[in-house]
C-alpha cells in the first residue's frame, strides 16, 4: 500500500471517530472499538449503519430457512399444508422469543444436547461469550 493511501485511510478513520463521538459521545466510540475488535470488520461504516445494512441480510436468512424447512418436511416427512404451517406459525414465534430476548441461542443448543443432537452457533464458538458479552448482547434476565 502507497503512503498516500495509507494516510488517506487514516484520516477516513479519525472522520469516522469524530462523527460516532459527536453522535454518541466517548462511550459510543469506545463501543465501537470493541465491537470492530471482536468481529474484525474493517470499514468505513458505523456500528449503526453496519446494523441496519445487516437487517436485509438477516430477514433473507430468516426467509430462506424457512422456505428449505417447510419444503423437507413436505419432502422427506410428508407435512401437509396444516402441519406446515404449524411450523412457520412456531418457527415465526420462535424467532420472536429470540428478537425479544425471551431465549438465547445457548439455550436452544443446551435443549438440543439434551434430546442428543448436537447444534452449534459458529459466532458464539469463535468467539466465545465473553467477547459477545462485550459487544453490548448481553443477557437480560
Amino acid at each position: 500500500m502507497k503512503k498516500k493511501e495509507y494516510d488517506a485511510g487514516r484520516e477516513d478513520g479519525l472522520y469516522l471517530a469524530l462523527k460516532i463521538v459527536r453522535e454518541g459521545g466517548l462511550e459510543a466510540l469506545e463501543k465501537e472499538i470493541r465491537f470492530r475488535n471482536i468481529t474484525g470488520i474493517k470499514t468505513s461504516l458505523a456500528m449503526k449503519e453496519i446494523e441496519g445494512a445487516t437487517l436485509e441480510i438477516k430477514n433473507n436468512v430468516i426467509d430462506t430457512v424457512t422456505c428449505l424447512a417447510v419444503h423437507t418436511l413436505h419432502d422427506e416427512f410428508g407435512f401437509g399444508k396444516e402441519r406446515a404451517a404449524r411450523f412457520m406459525e412456531r418457527f415465526q414465534e420462535k424467532i420472536g422469543c429470540l428478537l425479544d430476548e425471551l431465549v438465547f441461542w445457548e439455550d436452544m443448543v443446551e435443549e438440543n444436547k439434551k434430546m442428543g443432537m448436537e447444534t452449534k452457533i459458529r459466532m458464539l464458538e469463535s468467539k466465545g461469550r465473553m467477547q459477545y458479552e462485550s459487544m453490548g448482547c448481553e443477557r437480560k434476565r
